[in-house]
């Protein structure tokens, strides 16, 4: 659907920003929230700074933009029954870690639900509460002389625009695993999954299941991907100190058997409707901190596979396992031909041309001119 018809029909556009952990998701996400929110939609009413808008009570008029991240929607640490909680997966080489880079780590069906309940309201569900902004910030990347400037232009853009008496609110979702195949698209090398459904490239240490992010990836009506190199990722992921996370440390596992839940597993169970009105009962918070060797373990491997759709060589006959991610090599040759949006330089060039191209694609998403 495009975004004109979305406009008429529910109250809220959603821009999904997505790509390898350490990519710049976040940072760009917050950037474009600094830029649209708050400008104003009436040409006759004189344009606001950045700074301006913090101060401004008045929201008649003005654009409301909010940012979601996909972190919020990982299942708690200890979350019993054992299916709804941070799996485990065993490494080729044999190690037994946490997992929290595989689809079945996040409660995909209430992000899907959360993503419907915005489109449809306008605004983020009650039962939605934050715990990401507690990560740490990567700083300023960008000169504030370039937010305003893009801020500028973006208000006195769509305050030119001919609009009907609404503006949807517009909605920024960030998160690593967001997007799924097109429908239809097929796989070179193709396995069965439980269902009969089929499966790419995923293996039996990395089981790839995008069934579970369709709904979420519905939702989303611009879907952004930002390249990153495998050496920046690497040194970005394990430069960090770790993330906040929901629910105490699980103790560890006593046997692989009694504690390894693969996507298939997490598929079956049955999916249960949210109470998106309810208060937000989820467990306390947690901090994680990455094992040694988890981007080489964990990290790295599963981005390779969730995303072999996209990633140019990524899905070939006759894979054996780990020739994927020999083949991909930094993993920044992207497909054009899917319906994903991708950032410009591979992921060499710094946010500042980053930002500019985004502003540019959700500008033309929101103003239906693309």
């Amino acid at each position: 659907m495009t975004s004109p018809e979305l406009a008429e029909l529910e109250k809220a556009l959603i821009v999904g920003i997505s790509g390898p952990s350490s990519s710049g998701k976040t940072t760009l996400a917050r950037l474009l929230q600094r830029i649209f929110y708050g400008v104003s939609l009436d040409s006759s009413l004189r344009l606001s700074s950045a700074q301006d808008n913090d101060n401004d009570n008045e929201t008649k008029d003005k654009l409301n933009t909010f940012i979601i991240h996909e972190d919020d929607f990982y299942y708690p640490d200890d979350q019993i029954p054992h299916p709804h909680r941070i799996p485990y997966t065993t490494t080729p080489s044999g190690k037994t870690v946490q997992d929290w880079d595989t689809s079945a780590a996040i409660d995909t069906s209430f992000l899907a639900q959360a993503l419907s309940y915005v489109r449809i309201h306008g605004h983020l569900p009650p039962r939605l509460q934050s715990k990401e902004d507690q990560n740490e910030n990567a700083g300023p990347c960008v000169s504030d002389d370039l937010v305003v400037e893009l801020r500028r232009d973006v208000e006195a853009r769509i305050a030119a625009a001919e609009q009907g008496s609404i503006r949807p609110t517009l909605v920024f979702m960030e998160g690593f695993l967001l997007y799924a195949p097109p429908e239809g698209f097929e796989y070179k090398s193709k396995t069965k999954g439980g269902d009969g459904e089929l499966q790419g490239v995923g293996d039996e240490h990395y089981p790839t299941d995008h069934s579970v992010l369709r709904p979420v990836h519905a939702q989303i009506g611009l879907p952004l991907f930002l390249p990153a190199p495998y050496s920046t990722v690497k040194a970005r992921r394990e430069g960090r100190s770790g993330y906040v996370t929901i629910g105490p440390a699980p103790e560890p596992p006593t046997t692989v058997t009694a504690t390894v839940l693969n996507d298939q597993q997490q598929k079956q169970q049955p999916q249960q409707e949210i109470d998106l009105d309810g208060e937000d009962d989820r467990p306390p918070q947690n901090f994680w901190t990455d094992p040694p060797g988890y981007v080489d373990d964990i990290v790295w491997p599963r981005y390779v596979r969730d995303h072999a759709w996209l990633l140019v060589d990524g899905d070939s006959q006759g894979e054996k396992e780990g020739d994927i991610v020999q083949r991909v090599g930094e993993g920044v040759d992207v497909r054009l031909d899917v319906g994903v949006k991708v950032a410009p330089g591979k992921g060499a060039v710094g946010m500042e041309v980053v930002l500019r191209w985004a502003v540019e694609e959700v500008m033309a998403f929101y103003l239906g001119g693309q």
